[in-house]
């Protein structure tokens, strides 16, 4: 009779760690982008609502790099299929394999990276242990651990961000690392690396001060205008750089609090703004470019 119940028990508990929906809605992922050259920030996502693209349901994916949570864009939409899930980027129009949580100890996770950032980039992980952890509410979950060092958990997602998966395959100079995970408004997941979920740092160095200011819009296409606060006896520099740390664009001829940053000869994508002057103050922060 025990070995029934332990063996009811272990099943039960089987069952409770390795079945988990992963797209639900109102669900929201925070991820924290730190630049080698500049500061923090926190971009968000959110599930709200199902659209058909083709013959194919899907949930909507948000994005917002206001952390305040007040300005969303529509970044993408997720499904899931026996333990798979799948983006569809709308930016480029295509769909690929991000997580495959059917996977075992010695197989390998093989897709093309699809966020905004860093479309096209190919992946290639292998599992090299797979284990459970307790979240922030007591479940059990499955976690899935790469030979690469990336973590997936359950429902989760990878530890480096919802559509960073394999990241560090396509980058330089950036660093992602997911903060929080809420679902239904419960907190589920919280790093440990973060005291709370929306980050936002001054970068550059301790001495520097930032300089208020705000972009808008954001995402654009043909162009947007950076308003800062601006000081007729300083000189100022902007610099655009892309996700790889690259100067893009420069302009140093700055004699207003208004800067018009042109779209032109930037492809779309992931790009940061510097501002600086000459008493070591700064303004930084994402700008996102549509085709």
């Amino acid at each position: 009779m025990k070995k029934i119940v332990l063996t009811s028990i272990f099943a039960t508990l089987t069952i409770l760690v390795s079945s988990q929906t992963f797209i639900q809605e109102n669900k929201t992922w925070n991820v924290v982008e730190c630049m080698n050259w500049g500061g923090c920030g926190t971009q968000s996502f959110r599930i709200l609502g199902d659209t058909t693209i083709g013959q194919t349901e899907y949930k909507k994916l948000y994005a917002t790099n206001d952390t305040t949570l007040s300005s969303w864009y529509k970044y993408g939409a997720l499904r899931e299929n026996e333990n798979k899930v799948y983006f569809y980027l709308f930016a480029n129009e295509t769909e690929a394999l991000l997580y495959d949580f059917s996977l075992n100890v010695g197989e390998s996770f093989i897709s093309t990276h699809n966020s905004f950032e860093y479309q096209g980039c190919p992946i290639e992980m292998e599992v090299s242990l797979i284990d459970t952890v307790t979240i922030e509410n007591g479940e059990q979950r499955q976690r899935i651990n790469f030979s690469d060092g990336e973590e997936w958990i359950n429902g989760i997602g990878s530890l480096y961000g919802l559509v960073y998966v394999g990241v560090y395959q396509c980058i330089i100079d950036m660093y992602y690392n997911l903060s929080c995970c809420h679902e239904n408004n419960e907190l589920i997941f919280q790093s440990s690396n973060f005291d709370k979920c929306l980050i936002n740092t001054v970068g550059l160095n301790e001495n520097s001060i930032q300089i208020a200011n705000s972009v808008c819009p954001n995402p654009f296409t043909q162009s947007t205008l950076l308003n800062f606060d601006y000081s007729s006896s300083q000189t100022y520099r902007l610099q655009i750089i892309n996700s790889t740390g690259q100067v893009v664009k420069e302009i140093n001829q700055i004699n207003s609090g208004k800067v018009v940053i042109s779209g032109d000869q930037l492809k779309s994508g992931i790009y940061f703004y510097l501002l600086t002057n000459d008493k070591n103050e700064m303004a930084s922060g994402k700008l996102i470019k549509k085709e």
